[in-house]
């Protein structure tokens, strides 16, 4: 008789929420048990086949040992518990958290690197700013249009992950996706002297270098 995999055991478990981690876990421990009964009874006489058919029936039906879990209501994952605070709620908290720690991790490059060229009395040439433009704009990109993306991507591997329904994990990346195109970035030269304009969404402007 083959070593259990509990396949259809594990599939029950996720299906009826349970977070990943734990089934994995619980698997890990029955096979554990398994091996122990097999060796206990080879080491008393008895033959292969015979230990691992005797394993079997000492650990159980797979539906009795999901049955063991799924009587905790609390081994249940948040994600299963509330799909609506994930996919709904947690898809724009992502797009917003993406936006703003990129925003300032934007904001603090450009201050340095403002306070490092005052400090050394460094005037970039024209060519410099526009190829530094051209990288600002591109960071501006990736945290614009490629981190909802990633949000999305994410959402979608949890959702299919805690086998959660296509309709939770739809509406986390339509709210991730739609989010995403309603934000704008932008930071270009304002032809003032000394003086860079930085200018998010809302349209508020900010001077940075």
């Amino acid at each position: 008789m083959p070593h259990p995999g509990f396949e259809r055991m594990s599939e029950r478990l996720l299906r009826a929420g349970i977070a990943p981690r734990r089934v994995r876990r619980y698997v890990g421990e029955l096979r554990d048990h398994f091996d122990d009964l097999v060796r206990e009874a080879t080491a008393s006489g008895m033959a292969r086949p015979a230990a691992e058919a005797e394993a079997h029936s000492r650990l159980g039906r797979e539906d009795d040992l999901a049955d063991t879990l799924l009587a905790h209501p609390g081994l249940r994952s948040i994600t299963a518990r509330f799909p609506w605070a994930v996919f709904g709620l947690g898809s724009g908290v992502l797009v917003v958290a993406a936006l703003a720690i990129g925003l300032a991790v934007e904001i603090a490059a450009l201050n340095l690197v403002s306070a490092q060229t005052q400090a050394l009395g460094w005037k970039p040439s024209p060519g410099f700013l526009s190829e530094f433009t051209l990288g600002v704009e591109a960071w501006n990109t990736l945290i614009v249009h490629i981190a909802p993306i990633g949000a999305a991507v994410f959402l979608c591997v949890i959702g299919v992950r805690q086998r959660i329904s296509t309709g939770w994990i739809f509406i986390g990346v339509a709210i991730a996706c739609v989010l995403g195109g309603f934000q704008h970035l932008s930071w270009y030269d304002t032809g003032s002297r000394g003086v860079m304009t930085f200018s998010s969404g809302c349209c508020r402007h900010f001077p940075i270098l």
